[in-house]
């Protein structure tokens, strides 16, 4: 592992390439557009070498996983970290570092302890989201190249400052780092709408946007608080470090539950999971409205209708996973109890509302954009109902639904730049035949639409029927029979509704079109957009011939969860696991794993 410190390197490149970008770009002047090509081709190189790099540490954490449960204190160990000690040089690992922000207390150096601190690193969780994050702001950038005309340097400016606030949110192992990078994604997001927008309300579609995120995002920094201050270390001190926060969590409730079943008195186990409930609000509120959930979504239709095409596609594709991804990064390990007992009980049943109501609304549209935006709505209720499942199947399903909706829906928005380049309006009404009109543009459409609704071979079929069958198996207490799993069969078959009509309405029957907004006759996909588009759509068939590539590396982590997940589930129903004798409290450990 001689090439460790390399790898270092280069993680920290991901977050610092966007940012030098971000700096450079405006001082291109009108050759912006061709050096945030560049740029964004140089970071897709980079992260490539990260995801090579990693993914063999990944692979064999994965291939250790015990088949059946294991009761010792579940942590989250990222690979690749600046500023890593080492064990004994610069070669071997310890999955923390030493680069600290700000010291609040004193502490060892070797010793988790009151610090903030930029502690970045690479897992299975986030891996293929930071390749997301890489991969899809290059079409970003190809499917603005005509309509952003004002300012492009200033415009692609911010597009790499999003890229960087969401990559550093991914990669993030100290809760406030995490944060800092989750706020830092509101400010580009803000003037990139209000000021490129292109309808009359593109300001006040910012300023709600704004306004909120970061209400709800506060109430998830007052959760984060609580969590540190109300679960310590054995020593006393508070940390700010996820992983060890992670096993704090574990070793304060599994101490009260070993305490209940030694004595018999539940009062300090209630008093914890109590606590827990009021954390467990705090933090998925800022959450549930950046994913969104309903009914928190209702700043999605203006600021997806009045953002610019490229910027709407970084918003579904990258900022709505920010939300997902908090539940399965911080929610989960850190209030398991609260999460088992009222995560599909109470937050399942507003996703699965928000599943059928998006999917009538996108029927309802006549505008193709607005279609996206509410199946985003939909596919998302359905994709928090895999990760409240909190089982295996259901997070590793998630977790893979997280990059496969990214993919094709960031593309099917991308693909309506073609409509808006050409003819200024995505208005369904005012098309008709365009299979015969444009036939290499309706193929691309086509596989798009396809995915979307979860055809078998392409990428979203796999991680649909993982999260289904993840709410099958769903055995949270208070959660019976199969409803769940049947709304979000429901949804499956109302996004097929929909998208086929528009399909319908769109690309079959006799040519019809609006007005060209351009002087001459109007040709199909130019090889900017074969790129733009072309991308994706091998990405949609590969990942979904081909799964197990992005499976085999979450593993270890989906496992990890799903093992908080259980013990929760034994805490919440009164469940006493087998305890060996002479064990300390806190420490549960299984006289007999299952076979």
């Amino acid at each position: 592992m001689y090439l460790l410190p390399t790898f270092r390197i280069l993680v920290l490149l991901l977050v610092a390439l966007p940012l030098v970008s971000a700096a450079v770009v405006p001082l291109f002047g009108r050759a912006a557009r061709r050096a945030a090509l560049l740029l964004a081709l140089l970071h897709a190189g980079v992260t490539a070498a990260v995801v090579a790099g990693a993914l063999p540490a990944l692979n064999q954490r994965g291939e250790n996983v015990p088949p059946g449960r294991d009761f010792a204190f579940q942590k989250f160990t990222p690979e690749f970290v600046p500023g890593d000690p080492g064990v004994s040089d610069a070669s071997t690992s310890t999955h923390r570092t030493r680069w600290t922000l700000l010291n609040l207390g004193d502490a060892p150096p070797d010793r988790a302890g009151p610090r903030i601190q930029f502690y970045i690193g690479v897992d299975g969780l986030n891996v293929w989201l930071v390749a997301l994050c890489s991969l899809m702001v290059i079409p970003a950038i190809l499917v603005s190249w005509e309509a952003v005309a004002d300012r492009p340097g200033a415009f692609y400016g911010w597009l790499f400052v999003l890229q960087a606030g969401a990559i550093g949110a991914f990669l993030s192992f100290d809760v406030i780092l995490f944060y800092a990078f989750f706020e830092l994604t509101l400010i580009p997001s803000f003037f990139l709408i209000g000021r490129w927008g292109e309808g009359p309300h593109r300001r006040d579609a910012a300023r709600t946007f704004f306004l909120y995120t970061l209400g709800g995002s506060l109430l998830t920094l007052v959760g984060v608080v609580g969590v540190v201050l109300t679960n310590p270390l054995p020593d006393g001190r508070f940390t700010f470090e996820l992983p060890e926060l992670m096993a704090a969590v574990q070793r304060n409730l599994g101490g009260a539950f070993a305490e209940f079943l030694r004595t018999g008195d539940g009062g300090p186990l209630a008093e914890k999971q109590n606590l827990q409930f009021w954390l467990f609000l705090c933090l998925i509120a800022g959450f549930m409205v950046k994913a969104p959930v309903w009914p928190f979504h209702t700043w999605l239709p203006a600021a997806y209708r009045e953002a610019p095409i490229g910027v709407t596609l970084l918003l579904s594709a990258l900022l709505a996973k920010l939300g997902t991804f908090g539940l399965l990064r911080f929610v989960l390990p850190l209030t398991p109890d609260a999460a088992v007992a009222y995560g599909l009980p109470v937050v399942g049943v507003l996703a699965g509302i928000g599943i059928v109501y998006g999917a009538l609304c996108a029927y309802a549209a006549r505008d193709i954009k607005m279609m996206v935006a509410y199946s985003s709505l939909s596919h998302l209720g359905f994709l928090v109902l895999g990760i409240l499942a909190f089982n295996r199947e259901g997070l590793s399903g998630a977790t893979l639904h997280m990059v496969n909706h990214g993919v094709s829906t960031g593309a099917l928005f991308a693909l309506l730049a073609f409509l808006l380049d050409r003819y200024r309006t995505t208005d369904m009404r005012q098309y008709g035949g365009l299979t015969g009109r444009f036939p290499r543009f309706a193929f691309l459409a086509f596989v798009l639409c396809f995915a979307s609704i979860g055809l078998p071979g392409l990428n979203n079929f796999v991680s649909e029927m993982l999260m289904m069958a993840g709410l099958f198996d769903a055995r949270n207490p208070g959660v019976g029979g199969f409803g769940y799993a049947v709304v979000a069969a429901v949804g499956i078959f109302l996004s097929a509704w929909y998208v086929l009509t528009m399909l319908r309405r769109v690309f079959f029957g006799p040519v019809v079109e609006p007005p060209p907004a351009v002087a001459g006759p109007v040709h199909d996909v130019n090889p900017r957009e074969v790129v733009a588009l072309g991308g994706p759509v091998a990405v949609c068939l590969l990942l979904g011939l081909v799964p197990q590539v992005l499976l085999n590396p979450m593993k270890a982590d989906v496992a990890a969860l799903a093992e908080v997940g259980d013990a929760a589930r034994d805490r919440v129903a009164g469940t006493a696991p087998k305890f060996e004798d002479g064990l300390p409290a806190g420490t549960i450990t299984p006289a007999r794993k299952n076979p």
